[in-house]
């Protein structure tokens, strides 16, 4: 049996941006310009958020809210879930009110949705210790 407990959950508006390859030049490695700009919005975002960071397993659930395209072929266009997941998380480690370090998530969930006229873009994470075996969830 699995339980969660202190469990949280954010929204943060901020469009989500698939995480791009690191570019290594002669100056340095840097990201894509999308990336970067994401980067950039979701610190901005989290200064507003001081808490405490859990510690122990954690379970994590995401959801991206991202626009639809405006024409596609595909079903599911727009950068693969995985690529999603990596710069939240980075985000949430580097401010750290949320946990110590993104070893720590030993379970995580994500999907991406496409947004509707009027919903707004952005990332909601759901979180909390865990316990036990997660993958019963």
């Amino acid at each position: 049996m699995t339980t969660i407990s202190n469990e949280r959950e954010y929204f943060f508006e901020v469009e989500p941006v698939p995480a791009s390859r690191p570019r290594v030049s002669k100056w340095g490695t840097y990201y894509g310009k999308r990336y970067e700009k994401f980067r950039r919005e979701m610190r901005e975002v989290l200064r507003q958020y001081p808490e405490a960071a859990l510690v122990g397993p954690l379970a994590v659930w995401m959801e991206f809210h991202i626009p639809p395209p405006k024409t596609t072929k595909r079903e599911w266009p727009r950068g693969d879930v995985d690529n999603y997941i990596k710069g939240p998380l980075d985000s949430m480690t580097t401010h750290g009110g949320f946990w110590n370090d993104d070893d720590q998530i030993v379970f995580i969930k994500a999907i991406k949705v496409f947004t509707k006229e009027g919903e707004p873009n952005g990332i909601k994470v759901r979180y909390g210790r865990c316990s036990r075996d997660p993958s019963a969830m």
